[in-house]
């Protein structure tokens, strides 16, 4: 019997509307059936819907469910094309968990893993056909021919799919993988030319009133001279950071920040006390370069030169729970209401953010005491690799 040209044309069209949701369906396999927690059931779900979508876009214009129908009808034709596929799906697919789960398989390069895979695929394919045409024709050799040929290459097409797949999908890992190593590199040349740019920076008031001094000194105080020089080499020394380190231990940023108080102990002689306390247990725990030196600074550039007063610094660095806290306390005049960082406690922040991002504090405090406080709750101790 003639089948009507519209009928035909509608198996068409409806046989690609499936293959279109079989394709769409795999490319959101990992998400079907999100709601059912048991990875095994939930996979095995997924396959089924995928193999019955592809069963509906393939059988409707082949020949092999009409034929059935034609014996059997068409609703007991179609029960068993949709139990078969079902069948064939859960033990190939199944059969493929198992030897996935091979200890060392994945170890193996794309192309060995690959090939095992696609074997299994064919061999479990092959094997559940066999089965089924068994059941249903008992041991026909031409009919058995048939179906073990036809299990082959669609065994053989979806392993190839699956390798394809992969392929692709590695492939845009790889490319992926490359974008984020290039952007983590730039992103971390780039904090490196912002730390060496902050790391460079000394207030250009300091240097050339040190210049002043040191001019003046050596006419009247040779001694001095040399010593204020000797300091002021040494705080450049360091300033240029040789060892391209980002960081310092607590002793040694101690260290530079009492070279530069004596540079300004010996501009003021008697104008200028300070005192530095740190506990001891703090020394090898390390800090930014240059960030002690700045609060420092700021202390004396806000007390002794703003007044022309007698100014007490006081430096404590010592643990605080978690982290370190560094407070830098002066008799100097209170904190404005509006305090704009100037130059040297803006780099502070500034190599904070970049070597401590949201794992500090900085206060600006006048009661009960006037100090800065600096909270550090992250401890990095400073460890020789060996």
């Amino acid at each position: 019997m003639q089948i009507p040209f519209w009928i035909q044309l509608l198996v068409i069209v409806g046989s690609a509307a499936m293959l279109t949701l079989a394709i769409y369906l795999m490319s959101v396999f990992n998400s079907l059936f999100a709601g059912i927690r048991n990875k095994w059931l939930r996979k095995n779900m997924a396959v089924l819907l995928v193999a019955l979508c592809f069963m509906f876009s393939l059988t409707a214009i082949s020949s092999e469910l009409f034929a059935m129908a034609a014996k059997k009808g068409w609703l007991k034709a179609s029960v068993l094309q949709i139990l078969n596929t079902l069948l064939i799906a859960f033990f190939v697919y199944n059969s493929f968990l198992l030897v996935n789960r091979i200890p060392g398989l994945k170890q193996l390069s794309f192309v060995k893993y690959h090939a095992v895979i696609i074997l299994t695929i064919i061999v479990s394919a092959m094997l559940i056909y066999a089965g089924i045409n068994f059941v249903e024709n008992g041991m026909k050799f031409v009919q058995l021919k048939t179906t073990l040929l036809f299990s082959f290459y669609n065994a053989c097409a979806a392993g190839l799919i699956f390798a394809s797949a992969n392929y692709v999908e590695l492939d845009r890992r790889r490319k992926l993988n490359e974008k984020e190593l290039e952007v983590t590199r730039l992103m971390a040349l780039k904090t490196k030319a912002e730390l060496d740019a902050l790391h460079s920076k000394v207030n250009p008031h300091f240097l050339y009133n040190a210049l002043n001094s040191i001019a003046d000194l050596a006419i009247t105080d040779g001694r001095k001279a040399r010593k204020m020089t000797i300091a002021l080499a040494d705080l450049f020394r360091y300033s240029i950071n040789y060892s391209q380190n980002n960081f310092s231990t607590v002793s040694e940023e101690i260290d530079m920040t009492e070279v530069y108080l004596q540079i300004e102990k010996i501009r003021f002689e008697d104008q200028l006390n300070y005192s530095i306390q740190a506990d001891p247990e703090t020394a090898h725990f390390l800090l930014p370069r240059f960030v002690l030196q700045p609060l420092v600074e700021n202390a004396v550039k806000h007390g002794l030169k703003a007044t022309g007063l007698m100014t007490e610094i006081r430096l404590t660095v010592r643990m605080e729970g978690e982290g370190l806290l560094v407070t830098v306390a002066d008799n100097g005049p209170a904190f404005p209401e509006e305090l704009t960082p100037g130059y040297g406690v803006k780099s502070v922040f500034d190599k904070l953010d970049l070597l401590f991002p949201g794992a500090y504090e900085i206060r600006f405090v006048n009661t009960p005491l006037k100090q800065v406080s600096l909270f550090i709750n992250k401890r990095m101790k400073n460890e020789p690799s060996v």
